[in-house]
């Protein structure tokens, strides 16, 4: 029996392993315009990178960052060029205070993304995720707000600022509208900013949805791209899509190597996960209050694309015929999760990478979903988000 079941479990690992392909799927079926139109004069340059809060000492995809963005900024002008990080730009538990003993390892790891921009000579933001307030314990808001202060303080800029939901509003060259929230103020359930003494432009839900309303109205003719952490839209685990390998091998979450199949036990935590027992997950009550208020602030003047890490993926969906939801949250390597098509589906893939957004002097907009390759990084896909 013992040789049976051992026999079981090694052809299952050997036919999972063999199967373990980096899973990039472009969806057949309304593919993008290979490229815009008018694309001539090039405007403005916007990097998205999420969740690169443990990297590895010689991180090769800020390296290829740091160099593709320095490109753009030589050929565009440092005022035209940013870099954001997405949020859980500090794991574990963000940035903690200067007397913890790992201290430094939170430096380190926030210090190598401030050394990206510097050496990119781009702009640089930083938007808030759950992992940076304290992974939602009750000292998040500390945590947040110490963490603000390191990356202000350094050339960056945290937007939104003070823990405040936001949001906060940056032109970016003549056509990008950058407008940052802080999706994780609306999930926290501790100490907060929950009054108009926190400095911020809106301090309840009911406020923060009209001031993102407000501040999509404003925009004019420029093109509003929605910075945040939590996707409104994922096909990955934070969304609880599971296929047959995490049901097998749910180790994989802690450690990619672990090919040892639990059947049954290891479809615990997926079933579990799609009650909503997790607040960071799409089916929480907290989560849907947070995806049906943007989705009503986004009703009279949509942005053009609401970008967004917390899954370790890269994605882009079609969620309207008028707006395109982006996942890019692979920006540590050994972090990479896994992604699945869903519906309004263009790509979904579980690799290390970025995604880059041009703009040109007429309107319209790029985007070019890059991955690594070697120490550089190539376009898995690539379209026109505006024909």
């Amino acid at each position: 029996m013992r040789r049976a079941a051992f026999w079981f479990a090694a052809v299952c690992a050997v036919v999972a392993i063999a199967s373990e392909i980096p899973r990039c799927a472009v969806v057949p079926g309304a593919p993008l315009a290979p490229r815009c139109a008018h694309r001539d004069v090039g405007d403005a340059s916007l990097f998205l990178v999420g969740d690169a809060g443990a990297p590895r000492k010689h991180e090769a995809l800020l390296r290829a960052l740091a160099g593709e963005a320095r490109e753009r900024v030589d050929a565009l002008g440092a005022e035209r060029v940013a870099i954001v990080f997405l949020g859980d730009n500090v794991y574990p538990r963000g940035l903690r205070p200067p007397e913890h003993p790992k201290r430094r390892r939170d430096e380190r790891r926030l210090g190598m993304q401030l050394d990206a921009i510097r050496r990119s000579g781009a702009r640089g933001f930083f938007v808030p995720g759950n992992h940076d307030w304290s992974n939602g314990d009750p000292d998040g808001w500390d945590a947040i707000r110490r963490e603000g202060r390191y990356v202000d303080a350094r050339g960056a800029t945290m937007a939104p600022a003070q823990g405040c939901p936001g949001p906060a509003a940056f032109a970016l060259g003549d056509v990008f509208e950058l407008v940052a929230v802080d999706t994780q103020w609306w999930l926290h359930a501790y100490a907060k900013p929950a009054d108009a003494s926190a400095g911020c432009v809106a301090a309840t839900p009911s406020e923060a949805e009209a001031a993102l309303a407000a501040a999509l109205r404003d925009v004019g003719g420029r093109r509003a791209i929605v910075l945040a952490h939590h996707p409104l839209v994922t096909g990955g685990p934070h969304g609880v899509r599971f296929g047959w390998r995490e049901h097998l091998f749910p180790l994989r979450a802690f450690d990619r190597r672990l090919w040892i199949p639990l059947p049954l036990l290891g479809s615990i935590e997926p079933l579990v996960r799609t009650l909503g027992i997790s607040d960071q997950d799409l089916p929480s009550a907290p989560y849907r209050a947070l995806a049906a208020a943007f989705d009503r602030a986004f009703a009279e003047a949509p942005p053009l694309a609401f970008a967004a890490g917390h899954d370790h993926t890269l994605q882009l969906v079609r969620t309207t015929p008028e707006r395109f939801q982006i996942v890019s949250g692979a920006g540590s390597a050994p972090n990479v999760t896994f992604a699945y098509p869903i519906d309004g589906g263009l790509f979904a893939a579980a690799v290390p990478g970025y995604v880059r957004l041009d703009a040109f002097a007429g309107g319209d907009v790029e985007i070019a979903i890059r991955t690594l390759d070697g120490d550089g990084a190539t376009d898995a896909y690539a379209g026109c988000l505006t024909e």
